[in-house]
This record gives C-alpha cells, structure tokens and sequence, in this order.
C-alpha cells in the first residue's frame, strides 16, 4: 500500500467527504495509478479539474505520483487563470452548453437568458451521443451524472449541485461568470434558435385578438415559427431574470 498527500481547492471540495473538505488527506492506492485514475476512483469529475501540481510542479492528467507527494488540485476560474499550463481550459465566451435528458427545466431557462443550450429531451440518446456531440461542438456537457463526465472524451464539463431547476440556473450563471453576457429573450425556449424580429402584420392570423390590440413587437422563431410578445409569461419571466441578475435565490 502506498500513500498520497491530496488538496482539492475551491469548488472541488463539494465532491469530498467532510472530513476531506478544506484540507490536506492522505489516501492509500495499490500500483501506481495516473492522477486521472485518482480523480475518478475519488468520483471528481476530471472536466472541472483545471491545474494539477505534484509538490511544486505542474503535472497533467496522465502523470503517475509518487509514494509520498503531495498533489494540489484547482478548479477553473473564469476571472483569475493560472499562468501555468492548464488540464481543463475554459471553454469559448460566451460557453455553448449541452444537457443531459434530466435537465430540461434548465436547458430552458439559460435559453430564456439568452445561452446557447442544446438538450435531447425523449428518447434518450445515450451517454456516448452526449459525449462525442459536445466534443464535436466544443460544448459544456451539463448533467448530475459523475460517471458521463468521467469519460476521457469529455473536454468541458460541469457536474451540477443543485436540484431544482432555478437553483441549478443560478448555480450554473454564478459557477461559469455568466452575468455580463446575459441576452434575455433573444433565443426560442424551444428549439434553441436565436429570435428574429418580425412586422405585426406580418403575423397578425397567428396572433389573437386581445394580443393584436395590445401589443406591437413581436419576434418570430426561424425554425419552429414560434411568436414571441411581451405578455404576462414575459413578465413573470423577467422577474426571474431580475433575480439571476441580482445574485438571489429564485
């Protein structure tokens, strides 16, 4: 049996047990495993891991410690980046996200903010079609599920605290500095595509009566042919947005 010294930094303690949480642990291991091997046996997702120093040197996600070493392990940080070389480097600004069948709500409500977030509601297409299209895309793979963010093909993602769906989207905004690239409205709940502008009278048989005589923008989906308005649904969303904006649980 040999040991290790370990320090998980930030947001990674939210994986540890208590009694690992906010300090340096020793962990016995058999053989010699890569500090990827580590991470999983320790069910850290290795997409949220961003530097890995083995005492005072930067290693990667192959490197195989040493009987004794101490290992630091740091999270992305979207506002200070450490000037060494990084494991997981953030993803574009603004992020494009991809989320697994059980975050509906979510995928909704970022788009609701104006994020670009694909979601594959029913049938579900399987662990291994989410993995390869966000690493075809360059997106976020979003999901509650240590195990999909565990696979090696997995370049960008987050595994998600919360449980209700506007807790998750406050989570989500905060963890990925997200407040500054706000967009609200501009993107179909729907189907995910960006919202065009279109003349009332272009769309007025879609519209009814009540809503012609009282309201004169409109904004149509390019792919569902959806009508967007200010109506009361937009109010109740704004109030939500307002709240996201501010830093408050919904």
């Amino acid at each position: 049996m040999h040991t290790l010294r370990l320090r998980f930094y930030a947001s990674l303690n939210d994986f540890l047990p208590k009694r690992w949480k906010q300090r340096t642990f020793t962990l016995g291991f058999l053989g010699q495993p890569t500090v990827r091997e580590l991470l999983i046996q320790l069910n850290i997702p290795p997409p949220e891991v961003a530097f890995i120093l083995a005492e005072d040197r930067a290693v990667d996600f192959d490197y195989r410690p040493q009987e004794g070493e101490r290992l630091s392990f740091y999270p992305i940080f979207y506002t200070l980046i450490p000037g060494s070389p990084l494991q997981t480097l953030p993803p574009e600004r603004p992020p494009r996200f991809l989320l697994d069948t059980h975050l509906g709500r979510l995928a909704r409500y970022l788009r609701m903010l104006g994020f670009d977030a694909e979601h594959f509601s029913a049938p579900d297409p399987g662990d291994g079609a989410l993995v390869q299209r966000a690493a075809q895309d360059g997106r976020v793979l979003l999901t509650r599920d240590r195990r999909l963010l565990a696979r090696k093909a997995v370049r960008y993602g987050y595994f998600v605290r919360a449980t209700a769906p506007q807790a998750q989207l406050l989570e989500v905004v905060d963890r990925f500095a997200l407040q500054t690239l706000i967009r609200p409205f501009s993107r179909c709940l729907c189907c995910n595509v960006q919202l065009e502008p279109v003349d009332a009278q272009t769309v007025a048989a879609q519209l009814p009566p009540e809503v012609r005589r009282h309201y004169t923008d409109f904004y149509r989906c390019p792919s569902c042919d959806r009508i967007y308005w200010e109506g009361s649904h937009h109010a109740r969303m704004q109030r939500l947005v307002d709240q996201v904006l501010q830093g408050r649980d919904p």
